[in-house]
C-alpha cells in the first residue's frame, strides 16, 4: 500500500476520532454544552450511552417497550437546542424512535421535552418530519417550523401549531342536508 495513503487514512481516522469524542463529551458534561442555534435545523443523531441517551430512553419507555414487544430494538435519535430568545437558557431535548410499529406512512415522529425544576415536560408532541428553529420567537422561545411550512409557537406552557384546520361548519351543514333530504 502507497505509505502516503496509509499517512492520510491515519490522519483522518485521527480527525474523526477527535471529532466524535468532541460530540460525546458535549453531551455527557452535566447537559450543560447543548446545540445552540439560533436557527436552523435541529439534527437528529444516535447518542453513545450518556446522560443525554438515558433521559431519552427514560422518557420514552413506553414507546420502546411496545416495539421491543413486536420484536423490533428501536434506534433512538437525539437532538438538543437551546431555543430562549432571552439571556435565560431553555435547553430542549427532541427524541425520535425509529421502528417499523412505531413509525407511519408520513415517517417518525419528534417529540420535544423541556427541563423544568428537574423534571422533563412534553412540549411538542409527536411531529413528523424536519424541525427547524426560527429566528423569530414569542414568550421568550424562538419558533419552529416542521416539515418545511408549519409554524409552532410558545405559549409560555408548551408549543401550539398556528396552522388553522380547515372551517368543518360548512361541511357539517352539508351532511345535515343530505341526510334531512335522502331518499328512505
Amino acid at each position: 500500500m502507497n505509505k502516503k495513503l496509509v499517512v492520510f487514512c491515519l490522519i483522518s481516522a485521527f480527525a474523526f476520532t477527535v471529532q466524535s469524542s468532541y460530540a460525546v463529551s458535549r453531551h455527557t458534561k452535566k447537559n450543560r454544552n447543548y446545540q445552540n442555534p439560533k436557527s436552523g435545523r435541529v439534527v437528529l443523531t444516535p447518542q453513545p450511552a450518556n446522560n443525554l441517551s438515558t433521559i431519552a430512553y427514560n422518557l420514552n419507555k413506553t414507546d420502546i417497550n411496545f416495539a421491543v414487544q413486536h420484536g423490533e430494538k428501536p434506534l433512538i435519535l437525539i437532538g438538543n437546542a437551546n431555543l430562549s430568545s432571552t439571556k435565560k437558557p431553555q435547553t430542549v431535548l427532541f427524541t425520535q424512535l425509529q421502528s417499523a410499529s412505531l413509525c407511519g406512512s408520513g415517517g417518525c415522529t419528534t417529540t420535544a421535552y423541556l427541563n423544568r425544576n428537574n423534571h422533563w415536560v412534553k412540549i411538542l408532541d409527536s411531529v413528523t418530519g424536519n424541525i427547524e428553529i426560527k429566528k423569530t420567537s414569542h414568550k421568550g422561545m424562538h419558533d419552529l417550523i416542521v416539515e418545511g411550512s408549519d409554524v409552532w409557537i410558545w405559549n409560555k406552557t408548551t408549543y401550539v401549531e398556528t396552522q388553522q384546520g380547515p372551517n368543518l361548519n360548512e361541511l357539517k351543514k352539508s351532511i345535515h342536508k343530505y341526510q334531512k333530504n335522502r331518499p328512505k
